[in-house]
């Protein structure tokens, strides 16, 4: 989190970087051209729909045994007990589990995966980008990545993944054999643009698909109780998914420039004139490699600060003669040298 929320633009990177919104926290964003990394195999060169990806090439892996969970109290506590997956859902247990939300902010579209037919809950139905359990012992963040890398094949850094929800599911299905009573730890991930299909590699015994729907679309969808979409209560607790989005992207352009001017008028530029006549060519030659070396620093420096400062600063400096207030966006950064 950083000092003085603020909104930035949508960030045309090449690593992950964190968006923060006018008077809110702030929120991280990952771009969708570096950090998925396409597992390559034989059968990877067949096109594939702009707008659809179906699996590549069959899973090589055995299979790997079953997992346990940590069993919770109806609150929520953990109460030392841990058991395997099957029988966690046969006795109805309180447990944990993550959902990772992949959104895109330019098409304000939802990844969804198609759940494949062998699983054992919602089989052939579309649902979260990437969801799992949490394992006993492990961690919410590290579950949530470790899902996101197995399902999909993208592995993305720690700040990529932002926590906005816990949801309570409890529902019994499959005539009363199946039992969930699950917390679930929702995460965002936020793009700009849509992570191309080609990237992802999808696993076989888990996922059969994944596309793009608008969260409108899809949130209509889940209000008419499709049978195609694994269900939830957009009503209820799982609507804060759409409301926090939407809530996000609200556009109030005038006030942001007005707070983003206030926030300027705190500096007062000074101009420096060098005084350089005094100086022997000799002096002046190295002065420039003085100079030169500083350049090198300065990166370094954009570096220190945050693993995606460059790309930050290059996106903002890009997009600086977009509109005024990108414009006071891209002065104050180049005031502060970073997020703000």
């Amino acid at each position: 989190r950083f000092g003085s929320p603020l909104l930035l633009p949508s960030l045309s990177v090449l690593n992950s970087c964190r968006r923060l919104k006018l008077a809110q926290t702030s929120r991280p964003i990952i771009d969708s051209t570096v950090h998925q990394k396409k597992k390559e195999s034989s059968e990877a060169s067949q096109p594939a729909s702009t707008r659809h990806r179906r699996r590549l090439s069959p899973s090589m892996a055995a299979p790997a045994p079953e997992e346990c969970l940590d069993v919770l109290t109806a609150a929520g506590d953990k109460t030392g007990v841990s058991k395997p997956r099957s029988e966690v859902h046969r006795d109805g247990d309180y447990h944990r589990a993550v959902h990772v939300w992949i959104y895109c902010e330019s098409t304000g579209e939802l990844l969804l995966q198609h759940r494949a037919d062998c699983k054992d809950s919602w089989p052939g139905q579309w649902d979260i980008s990437s969801a799992g359990h949490i394992s006993a012992g492990d961690s919410s963040l590290s579950s949530a990545r470790r899902e996101l890398q197995e399902e999909l094949g993208i592995k993305l850094p720690v700040d990529a993944f932002e926590l906005i929800f816990v949801f309570l599911q409890e529902c019994v299905i499959n005539n009363g054999t199946y039992t969930n009573n699950e917390y679930n730890d929702v995460y965002l991930v936020t793009t700009l643009t849509p992570i191309p299909l080609e990237a992802f590699t999808l696993q076989e015994s888990e996922v059969s698909a994944v596309r793009y729907m608008h969260r409108d679309e899809y949130k209509s969808c889940l209000a008419a109780e499709s049978g195609e979409y694994v269900p939830y209560d957009v009503n209820g607790q799982y609507g804060q998914l759409f409301s926090i989005i939407e809530e996000r992207y609200k556009d109030n352009t005038e006030s942001r420039s007005l707070t983003l001017q206030k926030q300027i008028s705190r500096y007062a530029p000074i101009h420096l004139e060098p005084e350089l006549t005094t100086l022997s060519e000799g002096d002046k030659e190295a002065l420039g490699y003085i100079l030169k070396a500083s350049m090198v620093i300065d990166e370094i420096f954009y570096e220190q600060v945050w693993n995606s400062n460059t790309m930050l600063r290059d996106w903002l400096r890009a997009h600086a003669d977009s509109s005024s207030l990108d414009s006071l966006k891209w002065a104050y950064y180049s005031i502060n040298k970073s997020p703000w």
